[in-house]
């Protein structure tokens, strides 16, 4: 059974919620406070997160689901819909974002797309890249000549997507389809920004700067950069 844990204070929202996902045979705890939400973590499948919390900003949460085990899934829930807010969001490590006021069913057709990309998560055999890139898929972690990577989801889901086909381009609608799924329809510049942040956390590992390169009008290849 699937395990979500709604981090809401509306109880309208958070009825709506629990009725729309128990009809899916999913099990739902209910938090309305981002202590009593960071304690509750461990074990769920899926967070599925308001940012607008009576005791703090929501990011707490996404912060701390960074070590939770197994890592959950997250789906954000805010009245804010600039894109600036939806990147912030997913570079903190969230999967979707969702702006309120929303249909509840939609939102299930969401949980269920994200939970769809985890189930066909890749298998976890270690696998090396170009420049001593050694990164474990089933473990999530990866690391540069010996130095760990603190990556969010989507980062690493980058650099695996990238990883399966060294030297070889790949648009940006095509990282779209592989990291976030064929549904969405994302912008350049919200592709473009996690693959800068990528980039930076590997730099700072001490890789090359041209190790993820960037092909104008195009998209990104892993260089095999000695």
């Amino acid at each position: 059974m699937v395990k979500v844990l709604a981090v809401e204070d509306d109880p309208a929202i958070v009825d709506a919620l629990s009725y729309a996902l128990r009809r899916e045979g999913m099990e739902v705890e209910v938090s309305g406070t981002l202590k009593d939400a960071c304690g509750r973590l461990e074990g769920k499948d899926l967070v599925i997160l308001d940012l607008g919390l009576p005791d703090g900003s929501g990011f707490v949460v996404l912060d701390a689901v960074r070590r939770a085990r197994p890592l959950p899934r997250v789906i954000v829930l805010t009245s804010r819909d600039e894109e600036v807010d939806c990147v912030a969001c997913l570079e903190a490590g969230a999967d979707d974002y969702v702006v309120k006021p929303f249909s509840p069913r939609a939102l299930v057709a969401r949980v269920r797309a994200v939970l769809r990309r985890s189930s066909h998560a890749p298998p976890p055999e270690p696998s090396r890249a170009p420049n001593a890139l050694l990164v474990d898929e089933g473990a999530r972690q990866a690391s540069f000549r010996g130095c760990s990577l603190a990556l969010t989801r989507t980062e690493f889901d980058l650099l695996v997507s990238l990883l399966r086909a060294p030297g070889r381009v790949k648009s940006r609608s095509l990282l779209v389809e592989e990291v976030w799924g064929p549904s969405y329809a994302l912008g350049d510049r919200t592709v473009d920004s996690h693959v800068k942040g990528l980039r930076k956390k590997l730099e700072e590992a001490g890789a090359p700067s041209n190790l993820i390169e960037t092909v104008r009008g195009v998209g990104f290849r892993l260089t095999e950069v000695r």
